[in-house]
């Protein structure tokens, strides 16, 4: 990556990240296909992707000129939009749910002929309502084509298309675990490659606002000030406030408080630690301050919170 930051990093990074926002995933869709086909795959609010295990197609997304996927692309949506997938632009299409029944019900559609295309579609899940700068700033659709067949992330592939054959998708830990280090990966690769301008590209490639999120994601306990977190990437506070703004849409500090509240759902959400715990150690004052800080900015109390759980 430019200006030294090393991928494993980001990698840890993004980890604490998914962890926090409990990413879930799974594979909605595995098939092999005959041509002609099409699907239509409506607005979700979670990032899909598709893999051409075989063939070329097409993958479609509001009025934008089509994007061609050869053998080995994998397509990503992180903001889950309504698109299609079709072996043709001009072919007609079949509604995902129908096409994804028909493969549960042992039926699968476009099976007139022999095998041209090979689809795997998968879908990552979290929490409604939850969200985190790395998410909200990336493009609509992500396109990583060379992929080598020896890369860690067709590696994957291939354990989640042997997993499929053997055992099927549907409710299959082992398929859906793959899932979740999948998409993993295909971010981090994504972040590390990506010569694109995003904005939360900007932060995991200079490399001091990248130390400065790691020193927050280390810490979010401790006393965090500007002019500390300043004299520990070699910056000034007004300097790390700019860089910060324009790379991420926010200053330091508020990121951190965001960051704090998305630790304190997932502690009150998945463990038993009581809210004064909880609140101690991710820097806030008292539970009674943490409860007001999720009031406001989630629209739940950490009892609701709890509740969700249960």
């Amino acid at each position: 990556m430019p200006q030294g930051i090393k991928s494993e990093e980001t990698f840890n990074y993004l980890s604490d990240v998914f962890e926090t926002l409990r990413f879930r995933g799974n594979v909605f869709f595995s098939s092999d296909l005959s041509a002609p086909w099409g699907i239509d795959l409506e607005k979700r609010g979670f990032p899909r992707f598709h893999i051409a295990l075989k063939g070329s197609c097409f993958v479609g997304l509001d009025k934008a000129e089509p994007l061609e996927a050869n053998e080995m692309d994998i397509f990503l949506l992180p903001g889950g939009d309504a698109h299609w997938l079709a072996d043709s632009p001009e072919n007609e299409r079949t509604l995902s749910h129908i096409a994804e029944d028909a493969c549960e019900l042992g039926k699968p559609l476009f099976q007139n002929g022999p095998t041209t295309h090979k689809l795997m579609c998968g879908l990552i899940m979290f929490d409604a309502g939850l969200s985190h700068p790395i998410i909200d700033a990336l493009p609509p659709i992500i396109h990583l084509n060379n992929i080598g067949h020896d890369s860690t992330i067709w590696q994957i592939v291939i354990l989640i298309d042997k997993e499929i054959a053997e055992h099927g998708y549907r409710k299959n830990a082992i398929v859906d675990k793959l899932t979740e280090a999948l998409f993993l990966k295909i971010m981090s690769h994504f972040l590390s490659e990506s010569e694109e301008n995003f904005s939360f590209l900007k932060a995991v490639k200079d490399k001091r606002i990248h130390q400065a999120l790691m020193l927050m994601h280390r810490e979010p306990g401790k006393d965090w000030t500007l002019e500390e977190i300043g004299r520990q990437v070699g910056m000034s506070k007004a300097t790390l406030v700019r860089h910060f703004q324009e790379a991420l849409g926010m200053a330091p500090i508020a990121y951190l408080s965001q960051w704090r509240r998305l630790k304190a759902y997932n502690a009150l959400k998945y463990t038993k630690d009581p809210i004064d715990k909880i609140a101690l150690s991710l820097g806030f004052t008292s539970g009674r301050t943490l409860s007001r800080a999720l009031v406001r900015e989630l629209g739940m109390t950490p009892a609701e919170i709890r509740a969700r759980n249960e």
